[in-house]
């Protein structure tokens, strides 16, 4: 943190619990390359530089707006109340509420979505098989090419004590398997998609599908492979999930990490605290691993942090703390 002895009193003197301190904390390291870029401690900022700070954070989300630049303001605050800084006036003289905030949002990002969200967007889809392939993604169902989607048969599917089970080809060349939980909503999806006969294309045109034992099968149009295809598969993002979801950078990368913020904060305590055994849990359902040392894989801890998307699980979840 910049000027870390002055950010640490403030906490300090704070009556916040410590999970709050240690949020806070993670907004003065997100402010911190921007105080020493302009050399100044941001109760030094005047207005017109905390606007620019504003803008430059790149709040995706009302709450997380709010709850970030209150933090701001209540150090400003704090500073001047002990005669910290050059001048004794408070450059935000507002209240931060959603009005503030509303005009510094940062609306040109990557969305992400909650379960819930999915849900409701199905609801704009008319065949299951693209309902299905979408929450397999959001449940960490996809492979080396998505050798796990193409490949995924009805005799993988399996149910045992109220739990459903899948077998996964990870990878066609090496021949990889692993077993995933999944969902109960999922897995009536899959057997679903698998008895389906006819596909409702958005045209309004049914066709015919293959018959097989993949899961994920194409219309009966040429060819010998029944399985669904790359290109098939991106086209269906392209023309039904970009059109259900009014989101035009939705890709399968963007569902897959959805899913993993939602089993980070699924798998959290009610401590709220993640840690890199639970971070260890979710890449272990999403296959996130970097290393393999002796036939043992290692979690990618790094990809795993580059994935998680801090203000949409506060604004989604609430707060937590990343402890590691």
């Amino acid at each position: 943190m910049y000027n870390a002895d002055y950010k640490e009193a403030f906490l300090k003197a704070s009556e916040h619990a410590e999970e709050t301190k240690n949020q806070y904390r993670l907004y003065f390291k997100r402010t911190e390359s921007f105080e020493a870029q302009k050399g100044k401690d941001l109760f030094d900022m005047d207005f017109d530089m905390l606007e620019e700070l504003f803008y430059w954070v790149q709040r995706k989300t009302e709450r997380s707006a709010v709850n970030f630049f209150n933090t701001i303001k209540n150090y400003i605050t704090w500073a001047k109340d002990n005669g910290y800084g050059e001048s004794s006036l408070n450059p935000i003289i507002d209240t931060i509420n959603t009005e503030f905030v509303s005009k510094y949002l940062y609306r040109e990002g990557i969305k992400y979505y909650t379960r819930n969200d999915l849900f409701k967007y199905f609801e704009n889809i008319n065949n299951v098989r693209d309902k299905a392939l979408i929450l397999a993604l959001f449940e960490g169902i996809s492979g080396n090419k998505f050798s796990e989607i193409i490949n995924l048969r009805r005799e993988d599917l399996t149910e045992r004590e109220d739990k459903y089970y899948v077998s996964l080809l990870s990878d066609e060349v090496d021949l990889t398997n692993r077993q995933l939980e999944i969902s109960k909503e999922l897995y009536g999806m899959l057997i679903e998609t698998f008895k389906t006969k006819e596909y409702k294309s958005v045209n309004g045109r049914v066709n015919r599908i293959v018959d097989g034992e993949y899961i994920f099968r194409k219309s009966r149009v040429g060819g010998n492979d029944v399985r669904i295809s790359i290109p098939m598969l991106q086209n269906i993002i392209i023309s039904v999930v970009k059109v259900a979801f009014d989101d035009v950078q939705i890709t399968t990368t963007s569902i897959g990490n959805s899913g993993v913020m939602y089993y980070a904060n699924a798998f959290m305590g009610s401590d709220r605290v993640l840690t890199k055994e639970i971070a260890t849990k979710v890449a272990e359902k999403f296959d996130l691993y970097s290393l393999e040392v002796k036939g043992k894989k290692y979690p990618s801890f790094m990809r795993f942090k580059e994935i998680i998307d801090i203000d949409f699980m506060e604004e989604e979840y609430g707060n937590f703390k990343l402890n590691f």
